[in-house]
């Protein structure tokens, strides 16, 4: 494993360690549930079979206001917290396998330290975040290139959601840096003052190869003062053994893990006109290692047989995630007051075998240990602050502005060394790495709609963010390089909007979107020459930024029983932010060109009043436009880790068993193959990762205040492929594939206390 300072990857002559999972399926009827904010229960009640079954209207709050998503000029979805909980979905890559055309890859020891991409834009090893995410109003992770912000997307547990919105293509110009390709923003169900509500769940699950599992949960919802007041808390943990054994140590498993978050949430209404919402939530996630097999590169088998590896050094990882925020709303009558307060704090430890790659790079100098391990974290402090002022519902002219304030006090540190049989490090150490950071912006925004008619509208949209960085570099061990300098940066980038939209009947709308987002540039380390004092690099990258253009068509076929929706884009994206190599040293510079197209569809149908039929379609073609060294593609070359085509079909069927409500469901995802880089990306030698489909299944039965439920994942055992690390190949190691859990089983018991 190679250490690298986050803005210029110090180089002992060999790549570091890029693990990547990405997940690319279609959507389901999660996608057409309307979002509320009534409690939800920790295992959802099943509603009765002969309650009449339409589509239901979905809501997000995509432009600030909460709208109906067929309306809105862009691809949104909105998956319903308890049908997530109802398939067994709990975590950042189920959330992936739920939506067409997003990316899950993970990287490193695994849990928490992954990345999230949309619509193609990704270039493999990604230099910073390309979609935002977001915990209700409050933008959450790093958004520098300096702490974590290329692999820090938030895996938070799927309990006690109201929805996950997923909106996708660039959100700049309301949303800012980093939602180049998109938005995912999780919701909370919020405290509720007039009645008093408890849930408790309990999960037990096995999956094939593995041992058993289990999730426990529990929510409290207490009126403090009714009408006025009240508190909500929320409580789980998730434990998987995983399903991945360790050769060299008696067939152990190495990918368990287990998440332990709490929720905490106090809302305050004192007035009609005055809410006051008061939130702290805290997770922490703890892994044994990563879901990775060891397979040949050339014929891309497992190496020692299915779901095996072998390492000489454990690969343990811990995330730690601590939010508290306060989002007040005051209604002015010629205008609705936001103002949200949000305080972060990250922390990301672990460490990496990366013996299969120094081993064979040190012998040669007569450096010989019986192992060599990375150990790594990532920490920020965020704080952020965001005003805005939304004008009152009109048919005339509607106006949004605001201001955004956020600042960040990051770090990165590496450190390289031996280790002996008995896993305990030994010295001398090799490389001590350590790079402090700090980002700091401040933005403007607006937006302007004016309706032509009553039913046709333009919206024009305009963000003028500025940003300021330093970044520090220290150094220590056999292989550091002589002190350097400390560097800064500044710059001011500015985001567009326009869209028009038309309404020719009643649940129509054609629309047509042009938006531009983009990524935060940077320092970079400064690389001085000792014999004459000169610089040997540049002094920072730039931003990296895109141009979107979508067409869109939302619309009843046969009101409240069929519905579609269909959008197709084109991205353009230059200046793309890489790796890049000067004066020995890896560091981040901008390539050329690259460009994104395809189609989106989605059809939902409810034939009779307990059956319920969806299917999601994404088709992507992401290219690079212009020849890259860095990145060694070709113009006309497939952007890494993207599928062209995947989909999903669903079926959820209502019935009474024995007089009581019951359910039956079944999910087909597939996902179509892709590559782990480029041709001939350096250090990086290119896997294809063939399609594969997978099912799932669900079903239960509600008897009084109880709710049995029953889910299978992956039915048929595929062994599908999701990522794969092949750094370790350039020395003559294994491929690192990361592959979807086998066939998993679970069990799911809940009770209502309300």
């Amino acid at each position: 494993m190679l250490i690298h300072p986050p803005s210029s990857r110090f180089q002992l002559k060999a790549p570091c360690l890029r693990l990547a999972v990405a997940i690319a399926c279609g959507g389901m009827h999660l996608l057409a549930g309307a979002q509320s904010s009534a409690p939800s229960s920790a295992a959802p009640p099943i509603e009765p079979a002969s309650a009449p079954k339409t589509i239901e209207s979905v809501s997000v709050t995509a432009q600030r206001r909460r709208e109906p998503a067929r309306e809105v000029p862009l691809t949104a979805d909105v998956l319903k917290g308890e049908d997530m909980e109802r398939g067994g979905y709990q975590s950042l890559s189920d959330l992936a396998a739920l939506l067409p055309g997003m990316n899950h890859n993970q990287s490193g020891g695994g849990t928490g330290g992954s990345q999230i991409t949309m619509r193609g834009i990704s270039t493999g090893s990604q230099v910073g975040a390309t979609v935002g995410m977001y915990v209700d109003d409050v933008p959450f992770g790093s958004s520098s290139a300096y702490a974590g912000g290329g692999s820090s997307s938030l895996d938070l547990g799927l309990f006690d959601l109201a929805s996950v919105e997923s909106l996708r293509g660039p959100q700049g110009t309301l949303y800012g840096a980093g939602a180049m390709g998109g938005l995912i923003k999780y919701v909370a169900v919020e405290p509720d003052p007039s009645y008093f509500s408890a849930q408790a769940t309990a999960e037990s699950s096995g999956t094939k190869g593995g041992k058993s599992g289990h999730v426990l949960r529990g929510m409290l919802n207490v009126p403090l003062s009714e009408g006025v007041a009240a508190l909500r808390a929320t409580l789980y943990q998730r434990s998987e053994s995983g399903f991945v054994r360790d050769v060299n140590h008696g067939g152990r498993l190495v990918d368990g893990s287990k998440t332990d978050g709490a929720r905490v949430a106090l809302l305050l209404t004192p007035s009609k006109d005055v809410t006051l919402r008061l939130t702290a939530l805290s997770q922490k996630q703890r892994r044994d290692g990563a879901s990775t097999e060891d397979v040949d590169i050339a014929t891309g088998r497992p190496v020692d047989g299915p779901l095996t590896k072998r390492l000489l050094l454990s690969e343990p990882s811990e995330v730690r995630n601590d939010l508290v925020s306060a989002a007040l709303k005051v209604d002015l009558k010629w205008a609705t007051l936001d103002s949200i307060t949000g305080w972060q704090r990250t922390s990301s430890v672990g460490k990496v075998d990366s013996s299969a790659l120094y081993s064979p790079l040190l012998a040669p100098a007569g450096i010989v240990n019986s192992a060599y391990g990375m150990d790594y974290t990532f920490n920020n402090r965020k704080v952020t602050q965001e005003v805005r002022l939304t004008s009152p519902r009109s048919r005339q002219f509607e106006w949004l502005a605001g201001m955004f304030y956020t600042n960040e006090s990051g770090s990165k540190t590496q450190n390289l060394r031996p280790f002996n049989a008995f896993q305990q490090p030994e010295n001398p150490v090799l490389a001590d790495a350590r790079f402090p950071s700090t980002f700091r912006e401040t933005a403007i925004f607006g937006t302007g709609t004016y309706y032509l008619t009553p039913e046709a509208d333009v919206t024009l949209g305009v963000r003028r963010s500025r940003n300021s960085q330093h970044l520090d570099q220290r150094f220590s061990g056999i292989f550091a390089p002589a002190p350097q300098p400390a560097s800064r940066s500044s710059e001011g980038v500015t985001t567009w909007l326009l869209t028009g939209r038309w309404r020719p009947a009643e649940r129509q709308a054609v629309y047509v979107r042009a938006a531009s987002g983009y990524r935060p540039g940077g320092p970079l380390a400064r690389i001085i020459n000792p014999v004459d004092g000169t610089a040997l690099n540049n002094s920072s990258f730039k931003s990296d930024s895109l141009w979107s253009y979508e067409v869109g068509w939302k619309g009843d076929i046969v009101p409240g029983r069929l519905t579609t929706e269909v959008a197709l884009y084109q991205i353009d994206w230059k200046d793309m932010q890489v790796f890049t190599s000067s004066a020995g040293f890896s560091g981040i510079g901008n390539a050329g060109r690259a460009r994104s197209r395809g189609i989106e569809w989605t059809l939902r149908a409810a034939p009779t009043e307990s059956l319920r039929l969806a299917t999601a379609l994404s088709a992507i073609d992401a290219k690079l436009v212009d020849d890259s060294r860095d990145l060694g593609g070709k113009a006309g070359e497939r952007l890494p880790n993207t599928a062209r085509l995947s989909l999903a079909l669903q079926a959820d069927y209502d019935f009474r068993l024995g007089g009581n409500p019951a359910y039956l469901g079944a999910t087909l995802r597939y996902t179509g193959d892709r590559w782990n880089s480029f041709k001939e990306a350096p250090g990086i030698p290119a896997y294809r990762m063939p399609a594969y489909t997978a099912i799932d299944l669900r079903g239960g039965v509600q008897i009084g205040k109880a709710n049995i439920g029953l889910f299978v994942r992956n039915l048929t055992n595929r062994r599908g492929q999701t990522a794969a690390d092949t750094t370790l190949s350039t020395a003559g190691g294994p491929a690192r594939v990361n592959l979807i859990a086998p066939r998993t089983i679970g069990l799911q018991f809940s009770m209502d206390f309300s």
